[in-house]
């Protein structure tokens, strides 16, 4: 005898309708002559006495989700999203790129101000949006948008790409993502549409983050312009292994001791850790310490990163304050 108060027959009935006829709850209900809310009940009633048994095969046969999950748990991420790496760093970029923007496409919701960065990397992810629908969000960039070369990579430029591709509004920071006079900065900060356009930082839904290493030779603040060799050295000598949205943080997560930071006319760090929803996207294998200091930091909530630096993420010790 089961423990519930339907029967072997019942239940069984019900299951086929639902799971092999596809019929839903209300048809079920409509063809029985119960309640839907009873149909319900007898459903689960079946999974608990094993008349249903439900089994879920991956036909990828990756070890990726398993990953993903160990990394959530360590990390304690909302989700990580794991992506092929390739010995092409540009092909990787791309692999990462594309998961992004099905991540958006997944998740924006009306009425969001969506935040972005800058780099190599989110330039890749405006190629992947297919959209055709109006999305009544709004994107914004982070920090400035002006700089002296690789102006696609900048985040006012991304910004338009990807609004373009969602079909969706877009507002943009007419300044330098860089001033090297702090007096000069802080004038020009006042400037009331300036000033109306941090306001928009407090009120962002979504981050999209891009997670750089300001030692590689290959680093986005080469590639824009904004930084010198000199300039990379004496942030080496002061212990920077990351810098999202142009900020520098330490292998800790801390960005506090930097005065780099304080040129920078964008978002602050602070403003990072309370956006709802941060996504950080992160690659190749030689950006793993800086991810791993933007998880200790803990700057973001989703990681999109990929198979070969999610092992060595894995592999870190590591335990959550």
């Amino acid at each position: 005898m089961n423990k519930h108060s339907y029967s072997e027959r019942l239940m069984v009935k019900c299951a086929k309708l639902y799971y092999e006829e596809n019929l839903n709850q209300a048809q079920i209900s409509e063809s029985l002559q119960i309640s839907k809310s009873t149909v319900s009940r007898i459903i689960s009633a079946a999974r608990e006495e094993g008349i249903v048994k439900i089994i879920i095969e991956n036909p990828s046969k990756d070890d990726y989700i398993e990953i993903e999950k160990k990394l959530e748990k360590k990390f304690g991420l909302l989700e990580v999203i794991i992506v092929d790496s390739s010995n092409d760093v540009n092909e990787t970029k791309r692999n990462l790129g594309k998961a992004t923007a099905d991540y958006l496409k997944r998740v924006i919701r009306d009425g969001q101000i969506i935040g972005v960065t800058m780099g190599t990397t989110l330039r890749e992810v405006a190629q992947f949006i297919r959209n055709d629908k109006r999305n009544r969000v709004t994107f914004i960039p982070m920090l400035g948008g002006v700089g002296e070369t690789a102006i696609d990579i900048h985040s006012n430029q991304i910004v338009i790409e990807m609004a373009r591709k969602f079909n969706a509004d877009y507002k943009l920071l007419h300044a330098p993502s860089i001033i090297d006079d702090l007096e000069r900065k802080e004038i020009f900060i006042q400037d009331k549409s300036i000033q109306n356009f941090y306001e928009l930082f407090n009120k962002m839904d979504i981050g999209v983050i891009g997670i750089g290493d300001p030692l590689l030779n290959t680093s986005t603040l080469l590639e824009s312009g904004y930084y010198t060799i000199n300039d990379l050295k004496r942030l080496k000598d002061e212990g920077a292994v990351a810098d999202i949205s142009l900020l520098f943080i330490d292998k800790d997560g801390n960005g506090d001791k930097f005065d780099f930071n304080k040129r920078v006319i964008g978002i602050s760090l602070n403003q990072i850790k309370k956006i709802p929803l941060p996504i950080g996207i992160g690659g190749p294998i030689d950006k793993k310490d800086a991810i791993l200091a933007t998880l200790k930091g803990k700057y973001i909530k989703v990681l999109i990163v990929d198979f070969e630096t999610s092992k060595a993420l894995l592999d870190e010790e590591f335990s959550i304050n």
